[in-house]
């Protein structure tokens, strides 16, 4: 039996199916671990086709900045999203004042954080006695806390924050869904541009979004930031690396955020609480910390 096969037989053994299992192995070049996870986010239906929101993008409207490097370029980064996506808000939202996000939000940009998040999360491992490798951003927070850490002490978080959502494409939980929470953030904000960190196990991604007054402008862009390649998802990018995707609306946002963050169908007979906490995320809305 090769490898490949006895990988296929313990992701099996967990319940997956054979199909959806390939797929998984295929995307996360064979690491069982990563391929576990990919499932876990409903990233791969049954069957080993990729999961659809239901939500289209026009691709002629978005507009893609990617990486050749991405968290796991790294071994020490497969874990590392969080961290990462912390850093990017901090090397974002510190040059919003001076420049338009199209004009500094680069493959560069992108790479240096990535590598600067994994030494950040390398260094919090090495100094925590946990022993968890997917840290919260209160747990990183924290951590930062009474270090001389530039990247996390300039970051401001909103109040009544965290802000919990639940993916749903029920009519009465719209109040608690993407698009409401993260208009509730341009509304609360008081600057040109707000980071939102936004968190669903096991992954993490960044989005930018421009105050409601600035998102009135056609020039105003919507960006989802992101350290994980998605070579199945996004089409037509299909991006391999980290990147960046530039969105005209935040309608037009939230369709991509609801492709990598599908909706987990759990059938009938399942209680409406296992529901909710498995299409749970929780929304952190970051500015410069003026202190």
């Amino acid at each position: 039996m090769t490898s490949t096969d006895e990988n296929i037989s313990l992701l099996l053994s967990m319940g997956f199916d054979s199909g959806s299992s390939q797929q998984a192995l295929q995307i996360c070049e064979g690491n069982v671990e990563r391929a576990v996870e990919c499932l876990l986010s409903g990233n791969i239906s049954a069957g080993g086709t990729t999961a659809n929101s239901g939500v289209t993008n026009s691709s002629s409207q978005l507009s893609l900045v990617q990486s050749d490097v991405s968290q796991y370029s790294n071994p020490l980064g497969r874990s590392a999203c969080t961290v990462i996506a912390l850093t990017l808000a901090y090397n974002c939202i510190g040059q919003f004042n001076y420049a338009s996000p199209e004009s500094f939000i680069d493959s560069t940009l992108l790479t240096r954080s990535i590598n600067d998040g994994i030494k950040l999360y390398s260094e919090l491992r090495d100094n925590s006695s946990s022993g968890v490798e997917h840290s919260s951003v209160e747990d990183i927070l924290v951590a930062c806390s009474g270090r001389d850490n530039i990247i996390i002490s300039s970051l401001k978080l909103f109040p009544n924050s965290p802000r919990q959502g639940v993916l749903s494409n029920s009519s009465s939980n719209q109040r608690m869904g993407l698009e409401a929470l993260l208009t509730q953030c341009q509304m609360d904000s008081s600057e040109s541009y707000t980071a939102v960190v936004i968190t669903k196990t096991p992954e993490t991604v960044l989005v930018i979004l421009p105050t409601q007054s600035a998102a009135s402008n056609s020039n105003a862009k919507f960006i989802l930031i992101d350290s994980h390649p998605r070579p199945q998802q996004l089409a037509p990018h299909f991006p391999t690396g980290s990147y960046a995707l530039f969105h005209p609306s935040l309608s037009s946002l939230v369709a991509s955020l609801r492709e990598i963050f599908p909706i987990t169908e759990l059938g009938d007979g399942v209680p409406e609480l296992m529901q909710m906490m498995y299409n749970s995320f929780d929304i952190y809305p970051f500015q410069l910390s003026r202190g």
